[in-house]
């Protein structure tokens, strides 16, 4: 895949568009991402995922900016099956442009787009004037073919960034992983912590998150951890540790068996069920205790 961000001045080879927010990767937006590969091939065409960078909601005054579920490194890793990832700048001057032109200038001269794939709320240019009826009126203008795909429900209430974003906040791991289609995961490099973990018997890879990033109530979690490309069984805390005095929010795994040095490098953390919430323990040997027995419900969980 070829990844293209922080740039204007690209021009993509014929592809099979599509076009969209992309902020959770959820079980909806592969439905499209999958069609543009399936047109792709057949047509032997690119097939491209286009999105803004930063999220709209950062640049725009009337926005509250959103806590993104995957940041823009976190996107690239997941997007990974297309030929192109293109994440375009998106400023004021972006903002206002008028939905013909941000189809002609950008999506057909810039992305080539052959075909262009969307979702049926899909919206665009100057305030969101934009809409997959117009789209439809200018593809014979412009000489694409759209396809818009119907938005994907589960348990009657249709998907949505908005909705996995609420479920992430009130720390239900197990239904935003069913409707993300994959398990919510945190990209990062590890970092030197004050070893207060390896000194109880149980060390951390640590990541410090952006800011930007959404996370989950503090708390310990069931986890898995890629190190190298490699899975490893693992448990995850997410918060400040105040037992030790911690004051930064930071997300601490133990990886199950394993004791290599990994400082520095970029590891990929997944949440899979929430354990319990994150306390204060009257006593390092509480905490020990504690992290033992989540060691042992991890094991327990494997086995199962």
């Amino acid at each position: 895949m070829e990844y293209i961000r922080g740039t204007k001045e690209f021009t993509a080879p014929p592809s099979v568009v599509v076009l969209g927010n992309f902020d959770g990767i959820h079980i909806g937006h592969r439905e499209l991402i999958n069609k543009a590969n399936e047109m792709a091939k057949k047509l032997d065409l690119k097939s491209l995922v286009f999105t803004f960078l930063p999220h709209p909601s950062f640049v725009l005054a009337n926005k509250e900016p959103v806590d993104l579920i995957y940041l823009s490194n976190e996107k690239s890793m997941i997007i990974n099956e297309v030929d192109f990832f293109v994440e375009y700048p998106y400023n004021l001057e972006t903002a206002k442009m008028t939905p013909e032109d941000f189809v002609s200038e950008i999506v057909c001269k810039q992305l080539n787009a052959k075909i262009i794939i969307v979702g049926e709320d899909y919206r665009f240019g100057n305030k969101r004037k934009g809409d997959i009826n117009l789209l439809e009126n200018l593809s014979t203008k412009y000489g694409y073919k759209l396809i818009a795909i119907k938005k994907v429900s589960y348990n009657n209430n249709i998907i949505s960034s908005t909705w996995i974003r609420k479920e992430i906040k009130e720390g239900h791991i197990e239904q935003a992983n069913k409707l993300l289609g994959h398990n919510f995961s945190i990209l990062g490099k590890v970092v030197e912590g004050k070893k207060n973990g390896r000194k109880l018997g149980f060390p951390t890879a640590n990541i410090k998150p952006s800011k930007n990033k959404l996370l989950p109530p503090n708390g310990v979690y069931l986890s898995s951890i890629y190190v190298n490309n490699i899975k490893y069984n693992s448990i995850t805390n997410v918060g400040t540790n105040p037992t030790l005095n911690g004051e930064e929010k930071v997300v601490e795994t133990h990886i199950l068996d394993f004791n290599e040095d990994i400082y520095g490098q970029e590891v990929v953390v997944e949440l899979i069920k929430f354990i319990r919430n994150e306390k204060k323990f009257n006593s390092l040997d509480e905490l020990k205790e504690a992290i033992s027995e989540n060691v042992e419900y991890l094991k327990k969980y494997i086995g199962r």
